[in-house]
């Protein structure tokens, strides 16, 4: 299973939507124009409301790009893969992820999930992905969805705001019928989006194994980036050569596998050196890279500074 999904609670049995915010400074290691992720590409079982705050980022999923500005909000099927980053480095990046399980439009064998979240599973209904307020219908689901955010209590993250980090919110000690509003915008939520969908033909059977392939293959490197890996290696997961595995894995990330790797590693490694007192060299081989000398060169094409020059930075920035 993918680590950044196993890492992440969406909710409760109970009440099974959670509410994430993340917030990235200016300056964020990022060189001007290189592009970089503020969401790094994953997948889950559950629907996903993205709503951008502020700044300006491109959304991704699968194959397609969506530029996005503040106010703006984006719809992410069940299972679909999706990162963000963005183009620019002058200005703040705020945005919210609500991840929610169908349980919470409707029960198992019930006529809403027969009618209305099975074919949007399926991939029978195609929902629209931007919302933006210049179209009426799309400015109720984006006030929705800010009322729903509303009611969460934002205190332990503002104690604490990791960037980078997605920590999961929860609704106020004092908000009582909170849950009954959530429910309600999230339905009208529901509502507008099947009104607005448009059906289309199923993917094609290869289409859909190679989607999955690709997704065993990114929970892999996940799970073992810190481990020497070879292209064969990693093309082994899928029972493909590494040419025609390269082309699929290119296809649906916009990266090769082991341009994947590298900036996968470089993350796990940004948020070593804002979190623990490892040294470098320490992190460097934590992370998979064969020598620091290597580490220290990919980190500066990545990030635009030194390993040692970005933890001083965070460091200023606390």
């Amino acid at each position: 299973m993918d680590e950044n999904y196993e890492n992440l609670p969406h909710g409760s049995s109970f009440f099974p939507l959670g509410l994430h915010k993340t917030v990235l400074p200016p300056n964020y290691s990022l060189r001007e124009n290189a592009g970089f992720n503020i969401l790094y590409s994953h997948w889950h079982p559950e629907f996903e409301l993205f709503y951008l705050s502020r700044g300006d980022c491109v959304f991704v999923i699968g194959r397609e790009e969506y530029p996005l500005m503040a106010g703006e909000a984006v719809f992410v099927p069940s299972g679909a893969l999706h990162s963000a980053y963005r183009t620019k480095n002058d200005r703040e990046t705020v945005f919210y992820a609500a991840v929610f399980s169908k349980l919470m439009l409707g029960g198992p064998a019930d006529v809403i999930s027969e009618k209305y979240i099975s074919p949007a599973l399926s991939g029978e209904l195609k929902f629209q992905t931007v919302m933006t307020r210049k179209v009426p219908w799309q400015g109720e689901i984006i006030d929705r969805l800010i009322e729903i955010m509303s009611l969460y209590d934002y205190t332990p993250y503002d104690r604490d705001p990791l960037a980078g980090n997605h920590p999961e919110l929860f609704l106020k000690d004092d908000s009582f019928g909170a849950e009954l509003t959530v429910k309600a915008d999230l339905l009208e939520i529901w509502k507008q989006l099947v009104t607005h969908s448009e059906r289309v033909s199923q993917l094609r059977s290869a289409d859909k194994l190679n989607r999955e392939r690709v997704r065993q293959t990114i929970d892999f490197i996940h799970r073992h980036y810190a481990e020497p890996l070879t292209l064969e290696r990693i093309a082994a997961e899928t029972f493909m050569s590494r040419e025609y595995f390269s082309r699929i894995f290119k296809a649906e990330t916009h990266r090769t596998p082991f341009e994947y790797l590298t900036h996968y590693r470089i993350s796990r490694a940004m948020e070593l050196l804002e979190q623990s007192d490892m040294s470098v060299t320490e992190i460097s081989e934590r992370c998979g890279f064969s020598s620091p000398g290597y580490f220290n060169v990919r980190f500066s094409e990545i990030a635009g500074c030194s390993p040692r020059e970005y933890r001083k930075g965070r460091e200023r920035g606390r």
